[in-house]
């Protein structure tokens, strides 16, 4: 198959990426940088560089593609960005390229969140969910991946100055995460066979509490404290470093929404959802490494 791939080498495609070389896909992969093309190409897999908000370029590239993978990025909240605003802009231009170049199979990278309009920021994927599945005749299959372990590393800060883990949620509320491994296994099985129709998988690597992520932390010589702050706390703690309002706000009522777990994760759990094999004690491993060379 001609398989075309957004996200360049990122923390998910370098997972799969290989495996559909190895299969003897003909592989293009799309990046903004020019430094990642000699990286592309090694792996065997052609190189195209633009941006994912060329409608032109992206039509071009995706010509000829048997299956093409999507996903919202590009998008830096720190930088004041309207996570929001983007989503649309990006869903849209989405839409047009699959229309214009004829393909008829995409997965698109969504998340927990997408289907529910008290999720927040989250929320905001189900843009590209509905302008994909507008498309008529095109197969659709939307990967929706709980909160990604990497999230936690914003923590050592505060574990390194105050020994202190700062969360809006109570340290006995279960919550799910993934690694980008565990996401990657689900979508090279639906790039390699995308499902008739539009379709959704949900992805969970693991079930932990906060006390759970202390235990794991402390197994791997990080000894940790929890402390539950309001949800507006966090929401002003992101305007000073530089999110704009209503992303900060968005973020906000993710939080809000997420206290709840039964019902934050209650269509996940109503569906035949992928559990990945990477385990919170496995993150923690990871963790520790970062952190103790984290200055």
């Amino acid at each position: 198959m001609k398989i075309t791939v957004l996200g360049s080498l990122g923390n998910i495609n370098r997972h799969y990426l290989p495996k559909l070389i190895t299969d003897g896909h003909d592989v293009t992969v799309i990046t903004s940088s020019q430094d990642r093309v000699a990286d592309i190409e090694a792996l065997g897999a052609k190189a195209a560089v633009g941006s994912n908000r060329d409608v032109d370029f992206l039509t071009q590239t995706f010509k000829g593609s048997d299956i093409v993978y999507l996903m919202i990025s590009g998008i830096n909240p720190i930088s004041g960005t309207d996570m929001w605003q983007a989503a649309i802009e990006l869903s849209e231009i989405y839409h047009t390229s699959i229309q214009n170049s004829g393909v008829k199979n995409v997965v698109n990278l969504s998340s927990i969140g997408a289907d529910n309009p008290y999720a927040g920021i989250l929320y905001c994927y189900h843009f590209a969910e509905d302008a994909l599945n507008s498309l008529d005749g095109v197969n659709v299959a939307h990967i929706r991946p709980v909160g990604f372990y990497s999230n936690l590393f914003a923590d050592i800060q505060s574990l390194k100055a105050q020994q202190t883990i700062f969360s809006s949620f109570s340290v006995d509320a279960t919550h799910a995460w993934v690694d980008p491994s565990d996401i990657a296994d689900v979508a090279y099985e639906l790039i390699s066979l995308t499902p008739a129709g539009k379709t959704v998988k949900f992805v969970v690597s693991s079930w932990v509490t906060g006390n759970d992520w202390l235990k794991a932390l402390s197994e791997n010589g990080i000894d940790a404290k929890y402390q539950q702050i309001p949800v507006e706390t966090l929401a002003e703690n992101m305007k000073k470093i530089g999110f704009c309002e209503d992303t900060a706000n968005g973020f906000a009522q993710m939080n809000r929404a997420g206290q709840d777990s039964d019902k934050f994760y209650a269509s996940l759990r109503a569906t035949d959802y992928h559990l990945g094999k990477v385990k919170v004690k496995d993150f923690a491993k990871i963790f520790a490494e970062v952190y103790k060379k984290s200055v």
